[in-house]
């Protein structure tokens, strides 16, 4: 037991110390990827300057090196991209990487290697689950922002931007995530490439299908003619009534929700309670095999159940 005390410290001793170094060197690393993905413009160019690419995913040593030409690569970092941050490859996964051995670490302290083999797999996923969240609150206010910036948009044209002025004109006075993507916009086709290659990138980047339906109806007013402002207004307008249901579906389905959450904290709750009132009654749920796959077998349950909750109550408009 002495052993593997001493293994598990060694172990997050480690893990801490490449964690302090990824901290320390942050700035370093955001700015070197920041330059390199605005360079990532359209699939033509992505695939031009495939080399960069893996000098991105290679900023992190040996792991970058092994990360370099891979296709699941690319793919990460396009995912890392709709969080807003400037996190390389080669970076997520030392993060999973230190989350596995610390989460396993755990589970050894527990002196239990079915305790350390669901720690070490939690860990694997909970940087996935810290991304997808992310990804959705991005989502979330890139879409609530997107029918004030239509409006601007608009009213800027009816001024006498033109379409590209009135986008940076958007993304200078508009905050994060929204404004940012529209200066990006503005500075490739300033930089030469087209509209539409510019609009599709920013489309590709966002994944919002309120964006997509912004840029379908300024392509086809490009190619076949039409009033734009009278289009957008409208779009704008069909975006708030349906954010409008979305809150009355919110509020509808909150209580579902909150029973989704409490239903999934009692078992975690009432276990604390029994063992704080009575170790030794508790005790042998933690020590024997048997008790420790009855603990994960619960847990996974009560996991499916919380799941299965939410997606009831999740309705999509």
């Amino acid at each position: 037991m002495d052993l593997l005390v001493l293994l598990a410290v060694f172990v997050a001793t480690i893990a801490l110390l490449v964690a302090a170094y990824m901290f320390v060197n942050r700035r370093r690393i955001e700015a070197a990827n920041d330059a390199l993905s605005r360079l990532a413009t359209t699939e033509e160019e992505r695939r031009a300057i495939s080399i960069l690419k893996g000098a991105q995913a290679g900023g992190a040593g040996l792991l970058g090196r092994l990360l370099t030409g891979r296709s699941y690569t690319e793919s990460l970092a396009e995912e890392l991209r709709r969080t807003g941050s400037s996190m390389s490859p080669a970076s997520f996964v030392q993060i999973c990487l230190i989350a596995i051995v610390t989460g396993a670490s755990l589970g050894i302290l527990f002196g239990s290697s079915i305790f350390a083999f669901v720690f070490g797999l939690l860990g694997a996923v909970v940087p996935f689950l810290w991304m997808k969240r992310r990804q959705r609150k991005r989502l979330e206010a890139f879409q609530a922002q997107l029918p004030d910036a239509i409006d601007m948009l608009v009213s800027a044209m009816k001024a006498g931007y033109s379409f590209q002025a009135a986008m940076n004109f958007i993304g200078e006075e508009m905050p994060a995530p929204l404004g940012p993507e529209f200066s990006r916009f503005y500075d490739e086709q300033r930089l030469g490439i087209d509209v539409r290659s510019a609009l599709l990138s920013l489309q590709t980047r966002v994944d919002s299908m309120d964006l997509k339906m912004f840029v379908t109806a300024v392509l086809v007013q490009r190619e076949s003619g039409g009033n734009l402002g009278e289009v957008l207004a409208n779009i704008s307008d069909i975006m708030r009534e349906r954010f409008a249901l979305e809150g009355e579906l919110e509020t509808l389905t909150a209580e579902s929700r909150l029973s989704a959450r409490i239903l999934a904290a009692l078992p975690l709750l009432v276990f604390v309670g029994m063992f704080a009132l009575n170790p030794s009654f508790m005790r042998p749920m933690l020590q024997q095999t048997a008790g420790q796959v009855m603990l994960v077998l619960a847990g996974v349950s009560v996991a499916l159940g919380y799941l299965v909750m939410v997606r009831i109550a999740d309705i999509d408009v």
